[in-house]
This record gives C-alpha cells, structure tokens and sequence, in this order.
C-alpha cells in the first residue's frame, strides 16, 4: 500500500507545526508543505510569540486548557533542551496589569504557567492608571529563529517544502489524500471565510541585552523585547 500523501498549506508556525505533528504521528505519511511564502515572509514572522491564551465563548474551558496545557508542556521541554538558543525558546517573567478587575481573578490557566500571583500593592503603584494585575512567568517563542528551527527538522525527516500558491484547496484532491489548511489569514480568499479579518498588534523591540518585563494592559497589548 503507497503510504498516505499529505499537503500542508501554509508554512507559518501553525503549518509547520502541524507538519510536524503529522511526521512524528504518523511517519509512513509523505508529507509536503504548499506556501506562496516561507520565513521570512509570513505573518508568524512578525509575531511577539508569547504564551499566554485568550478565552474563546464557544469552546468548553477544559477543552481550552488542555491545548494550552499540551502547549506549554511541549515548548516548556525545547527551552529545557540543548536545542533552546536555535529554536528561539525561553522562559520570561512579567506583569498582565488590568484598568478594571476582571470577572475572573484567576484564569484557567494560571496553574500551568509558572509562579503565578497577584501584584502586590506595591508593584501595581508602579502603574498608577490600573487596579490589578497578575504576575507569572511563561514562555516566549522567537517566531524567526523558531520557523528556521522548524524547517530544519522536517527537511530531516523527508518533508518537502513547496513555494506555490493554491488559488482553490480542490485543486490539490487529485495528488493528495490529504490536504490541511493552514493558511491563517490567507483562508479568508482561500477557504471562503468572510468572517476571518486581520487585527493591528504592535510589537516594540528594546536595544538591551538584559532580561525586561513584558507589559500587557488589558485593551492593548504591549510587548518589549531584547532586540
């Protein structure tokens, strides 16, 4: 039997992720990544990549911990590994400070980052405009040097990688058996979905080589990085 062919579209972290999940579940699969753009031409490449979840309405909250729980635990073991400095993963510590205090004062995921806590009084009169805030420490994925790593284990592992542009997912039924999208924004022409719109983020990057707080109000978020 001729081993399962796959195609991946979409080479920004989310497809190459998913490339890779589909390698190591199942290797007698033939897998092949289809993207109009590789690194350093993809929307992950301008992401601040910090771990912390966003609660979505129409998805069970154990459900939503599990993945960022299977998340966390996956990165958590690369920024434990030799392989940390070049997959571009490490662990940082800051503050998530609030206006207002939230329904929730501690969120479903405050058991699976590391240390997590309430500001003291002291630390929160350092941001006189806001009246709470949470301290933790969770994990940061260079978005560059991660792609890079990416790439680099599945042309190891016999992965092609295609810059082609699929203009219609149908196109590819009669050479794949398997076709996953993963376009991100580029499913809104691709896969019809009117609902899918970009959102404007801002991230800042600080020439210093020291160890700095990442801020996130609770409107904007607002991230500093070692450049």
């Amino acid at each position: 039997m001729a081993a399962p062919k796959v195609a991946v579209v979409g080479a920004g972290v989310i497809g190459l992720s998913t490339a890779l999940c589909i390698t190591e579940t199942c290797p007698s699969c033939s897998v092949t990544v289809l993207a109009d753009q590789f690194s350093p031409s993809t929307t992950s490449d301008v992401a601040a990549g910090m771990l912390i979840p966003h609660t979505y309405p129409d998805t069970p909250i154990h459900v939503q911990k599990q993945w960022f729980k299977e998340t966390f635990t996956y990165l958590f073991a690369i920024s434990n590994s030799p392989e940390a400095s070049e997959a571009g993963i490490h662990l940082v510590s800051g503050w998530q400070v609030f206006k207002n205090t939230p329904r929730e004062e501690l969120p479903f995921w405050s058991d699976v980052v590391l240390g997590f806590r309430p500001m003291s009084e002291a630390e929160l009169q350092k941001f006189p405009q806001h009246r709470f805030g949470q301290a933790f420490t969770t994990l940061k994925c260079d978005c560059p040097p991660y792609l890079l790593w990416l790439e680099k284990r599945l042309k190891a592992t016999g992965v092609q990688m295609h810059t082609r542009k699929v203009a219609d997912l149908w196109d590819l039924h009669s050479e794949y058996n398997v076709v996953v999208n993963c376009a991100g924004i580029g499913a809104h022409q691709l896969a019809g979905d009117e609902k899918l719109f970009p959102v404007r983020g801002q991230v800042l990057k600080s020439l210093t080589h020291e160890r700095i707080f990442h801020l996130i109000p609770c409107q904007i978020s607002f991230f500093m990085s070692p450049w």
